[in-house]
């Protein structure tokens, strides 16, 4: 008996020498799990500071690339006898409209080629669409409705653009008409002429 007490004793010493090395390990185990749980909600804290600061330079980016047009002239042409236009402000004798205006230097755009469209909204509020019209996307997701487009190629540099509609023989009304201008899905300018 007093060896079968003395053999459990060592074994149950043994246990305590190894329960007491595992706690030790799972002190120290707890311990580096906490460093790396703060480790990384540190490093998810920055990755959230870093993502929301790409995406408001990627803002910016997109606000800084968008191109401007200014110096416009829009107006109603007539047919002359000699089959060369000329401008005109009466509605009768209009059979074109026409913007010409400049697209202006911008450094951060993308060079290369692009569509501009006109958007010519009547008197009535309704937007012209002959032949040349039709739908575009817009950078808000939706679609805008064009008079008529142009397509240029975009070095970085001031560019002067025209862009005619053909009536296709029907008289224009009276009144004063918006002209706008879009290009990667914006508006990059506006105008107005009027017919009388």
């Amino acid at each position: 008996m007093k060896r079968e007490n003395e053999t459990l004793r060592q074994i149950m010493i043994s246990y305590v020498k190894q329960i007491d090395q595992l706690n030790t390990m799972n002190l120290k185990l707890t311990s580096e799990l906490d460093e790396t749980s703060s480790q990384l909600a540190e490093t998810q804290t920055e990755r959230d500071t870093y993502k929301g600061q790409a995406e408001q330079s990627a803002e910016q980016v997109r606000k800084g690339s968008k191109l401007n047009a200014y110096g416009f002239s829009s107006t109603g042409l007539r047919m002359k006898l000699n089959d060369t236009t000329e401008p005109t402000t009466k509605a009768r004798n209009c059979v074109q409209a026409k913007s010409t205006f400049t697209i202006g230097e911008n450094n951060i755009a993308s060079a290369g080629d692009r569509s501009v469209y006109m958007q010519i909204i009547d008197p009535d509020g309704k937007t012209l669409q002959g032949r040349s019209g039709g739908t575009a996307s817009a950078a808000d997701g939706g679609n805008f409705v064009y008079s008529a487009k142009r397509d240029i190629q975009y070095g970085n540099k001031a560019i002067d653009v025209t862009i005619f509609y053909d009536f296709n023989g029907e008289e224009p009304v009276k009144g004063n008409y918006k002209v706008k201008i879009y290009c990667d899905g914006q508006v990059i300018g506006s105008d107005s002429f009027t017919l009388k």
